[in-house]
């Protein structure tokens, strides 16, 4: 059976450089970071340089943390960036495995076409609940760059 890939693929109006610094500057990534309705998340690490680490909780209305980390691998400014993403408090929904998470910042018109790959799922439920999660938080990331 293959392996699940979630691909999303979003236009946002801004230029590729805003963009990638919405996911390169921890200000930013804590604004967005978190499907809509989280309050804004805690960065604890975020030494961004390829083999450098990041750490992060997105919390939760209901006051839940969700604390997830990895390792910075690709960092071309503003065309690409690749990061492992694992959770450190995993249900079977949210899956436990590192996962690979590369985004492709490509010029459109006046815009940036984004396009957005997570794999190394080990489950179809962890994909889907990843897919959801990563949607909501796009659609905040949307707002908040207007």
């Amino acid at each position: 059976m293959a392996e699940p890939i979630l691909i999303i693929k979003k236009v946002f109006n801004i230029k590729p450089e805003e963009l990638f610094g919405a996911w390169t500057d921890p200000k930013q990534v804590a604004e967005w970071y978190g499907p809509e309705g989280f309050k804004k998340s805690d960065i604890q690490t975020f030494d961004l340089r390829e083999g450098g680490s990041y750490a992060l909780t997105m919390n939760s209305p209901d006051g839940a943390e969700h604390k997830l980390r990895g390792t910075f691998k690709t960092i071309e400014k503003p065309t690409k960036f690749v990061f492992t993403w694992q959770w450190e408090n995993a249900d079977d929904a949210m899956g436990g495995e590192e996962t690979l998470v590369t985004i492709e910042f490509k010029p459109l018109g006046e815009g940036t076409e984004m396009t957005f790959t997570h794999t190394g799922f080990t489950t179809e439920k962890s994909k889907n609940s990843h897919d959801m999660g990563w949607t909501s938080s796009f659609n905040k990331l949307e707002q908040i760059l207007k």
